[in-house]
């Protein structure tokens, strides 16, 4: 009988933490479905994308004329 008292106790803690996450889950969901930050969301990740690219496309032309004034460099 006390095994069974124990499994209902325990069963009754996993519903309440999972209650409790579920009520977090809920409420940050409509947090993130709000339009001013699904435009901040949109808006970051485009800046990011292009961030990234143009990063890039800045260190490979300054490797490259680095690169390219060491070869010219020795062969002046």
């Amino acid at each position: 009988m006390e095994d069974l008292k124990l499994a209902i106790r325990e069963l009754e803690d996993q519903d309440y933490v999972n209650e409790q996450f579920m009520r977090r889950r809920v409420a940050q969901v409509a947090e993130d479905i709000k339009p001013i930050n699904i435009a901040k969301s949109l808006f970051h990740q485009a800046i990011s994308r292009s961030a990234r690219t143009n990063l890039l496309r800045t260190v490979a032309g300054m490797g490259t004329t680095w690169l390219l004034g060491k070869f010219f460099k020795r062969r002046s």
